[in-house]
C-alpha cells in the first residue's frame, strides 16, 4: 500500500512539473521556443537546368536556461506568394542555453520559375522561408514557426558558381597550343580548346581578351577568333584563342630557345560568358607547353 501511494505521489509530481513546463511555454511572451532570427548566408552552390542548389544558414536564438535540440527542419521558399523551392534539414542540433547557434541546409530553387523572374532583368531575388522545425525540451517537442526574409544575389553567385567550375576545368579543357608562324614579320601562337556545358542550359562564350606569357615573358595579346555558342546537351563546342606575338626581344629569345628547350605558356584575361540572361566576366589563366612548329 505504501508503495502504491509513494508511485502515485511521484506521478503526481512528474505531472504538475509538466503541466508548469507547458504552461510557461504556452503562456510566456517571449516562450521557451528557440526564435529563427534570420537568415545569415545563402549562396549558390551548382545548378543545372532543372534546379538551383543553395546553402542556406540560419541563425536560431534560444532563450532559456538549458539547451533545446531541434530537429526536422523544413521550409518552403517563397517570392512573393509562389513557392519557388524548398529546404529542409532531418539532423538534430542543439542550442546552448540563452545562446544563438548558426544552422546550415540544403535547398533548391525550381530554374524554369528563376528564369521567369531573371527574365524581368532582376539581379537580386527577395525571397522568404516559410516552414516549421520541431523544438525538443526533453519532456516536450513542440513546434517552431519559421518565417524569415533573405535574399539572393543571383547574378553575383552565379558568376561566382561558374568561375569556379571553370578554374576545375568543368567548362574549358585546352587541347593543343602551337606556333603557327614564327618569324621576325609577324608570328601567331593559337589555343585550342573544347567547351563542355555541366549545365544543360545554353550559354555562349563571348570573348577573352588576354595575354600571353612564354617561358615567363609577355609576348603578344589576342581573344577568341569569334563567339562560341553552346548547346544544352551533345559534345563539347571547339574554340580557339589566337595570339599575334609582338616585342623583337621576345620573337628573338623565342628563335633562340626554339630548338634547345622547352616553350612554356601561360594566358592571362578576363573571360566573359552569357548565361541566364547575364554577362558574367571573371579572371581567367590556361597554361601548359607549346607545339613547336
Amino acid at each position: 500500500m505504501k508503495g502504491i501511494v509513494i508511485k502515485f505521489l511521484a506521478s503526481s509530481v512528474v505531472l504538475i512539473l509538466l503541466f508548469i513546463a507547458v504552461n510557461n511555454f504556452l503562456c510566456t511572451p517571449s516562450g521557451f521556443a528557440p526564435e529563427i532570427v534570420g537568415v545569415k548566408k545563402s549562396e549558390i552552390i551548382e545548378f543545372n537546368n532543372k534546379e538551383i542548389k543553395l546553402s542556406i544558414i540560419v541563425s536560431a536564438k534560444n532563450k532559456n536556461d538549458f539547451n533545446i535540440n531541434v530537429e526536422d527542419m523544413f521550409v518552403y521558399i517563397v517570392n512573393n506568394t509562389d513557392t519557388i523551392g524548398n529546404a529542409e534539414r532531418k539532423e538534430k542540433f542543439s542550442i546552448e542555453s540563452r545562446g544563438t547557434a548558426d544552422i546550415d541546409f540544403s535547398s533548391m530553387l525550381i530554374t524554369d520559375k528563376i528564369l521567369k523572374l531573371l527574365s524581368e532583368g532582376i539581379d537580386t531575388l527577395n525571397l522568404k522561408l516559410i516552414g516549421k522545425a520541431t523544438a525538443n525540451l526533453g519532456f516536450i517537442s513542440l513546434p517552431v514557426d519559421i518565417d524569415v526574409m533573405f535574399k539572393v544575389m543571383v547574378k553575383e553567385q552565379l558568376a561566382g558558381a561558374i568561375e569556379r567550375d571553370t578554374k576545375d576545368s568543368k567548362i574549358i579543357e585546352v587541347k593543343s597550343a602551337g606556333l603557327k608562324k614564327l618569324s621576325l614579320g609577324e608570328s601567331v601562337v593559337d589555343v585550342e580548346f573544347e567547351i563542355m556545358n555541366p549545365y544543360g542550359i545554353e550559354f555562349s562564350v563571348k570573348e577573352y581578351p588576354s595575354t600571353i606569357f612564354i617561358n615567363g615573358k609577355e609576348s603578344g595579346s589576342g581573344n577568341i577568333t569569334g563567339e562560341i555558342q553552346v548547346k544544352k546537351t551533345g559534345t563539347g563546342s571547339a574554340g580557339i584563342v589566337s595570339y599575334k606575338l609582338s616585342n623583337s626581344k621576345t620573337l628573338t629569345s623565342l628563335f633562340n630557345s626554339l630548338f634547345s628547350r622547352k616553350l612554356e605558356y601561360e594566358t592571362v584575361g578576363n573571360l566573359l560568358i552569357n548565361i541566364l540572361g547575364y554577362d558574367i566576366q571573371f579572371p581567367y589563366r590556361m597554361k601548359g607547353v607549346l607545339i613547336k612548329i
